[in-house]
């Protein structure tokens, strides 16, 4: 009696998580090159209309390098940033294989300081603020590869307010799941 409870509770809740999958491919692998450069995950939600990317790679590793807040130079090499967005997306055509996304969100980076003069050691520093983009996505035909193009911006509220750098990606991704 157990077992016929147990196997109708797990088939059950197959049966009602495989309903509310919504849309064919729904996570996606890429990889982006620009600023930032890493790994790009993604969540598609609600027929792929909605997304939720993250990203984790460097900051300052292909422009940026050096960065200098109000006169004062800080930073000389890149370092590590979290970005998590959430998107919306739109379609261009009937035949679906365009599409355009723009979207919100924030950034946590991580870097080493460069020391003053007549300090030994850098130390770390960890930034954070709002990330918006916006970009173009082009799924190849007969495949699950898609190439995008996005730029957008991200503006630091700590520790140094008002800071702003560029976002430029160009990338190519790969739909895992369906």
């Amino acid at each position: 009696m157990k077992n016929k409870l147990a196997f109708t509770l797990i088939v059950t809740l197959i049966c009602v998580g495989s309903s509310f999958a919504q849309y064919e491919n729904n996570w996606a692998v890429g990889l982006k090159v620009g600023e930032p450069l890493g790994l790009n995950i993604r969540k598609y939600f609600s027929y792929g209309d909605r997304v939720f990317d993250v990203n984790v790679g460097s900051f300052g590793f292909l422009y940026g390098r050096e960065r200098n807040y109000r006169k004062e130079q800080i930073y000389n090499e890149a370092g590590v940033m979290v970005q998590g967005l959430y998107q919306f997306h739109r379609t261009l055509g009937k035949r679906e294989k365009i599409r355009v996304y723009y979207g919100f969100g924030g950034q946590i980076n991580s870097r080493n300081r460069t020391p003053k003069l007549g300090e030994r050691d850098s130390f770390r520093v960890i930034s954070l603020g709002p990330a918006v983009n916006s970009g173009i996505e082009l799924s190849i035909p007969e495949n699950d590869l898609s190439v995008f193009l996005d730029a957008g911006g991200y503006v630091e509220i700590a520790p140094k307010p008002f800071f702003m750098a560029p976002n430029v990606n160009l990338g190519l991704r790969i739909n895992i799941i369906k």
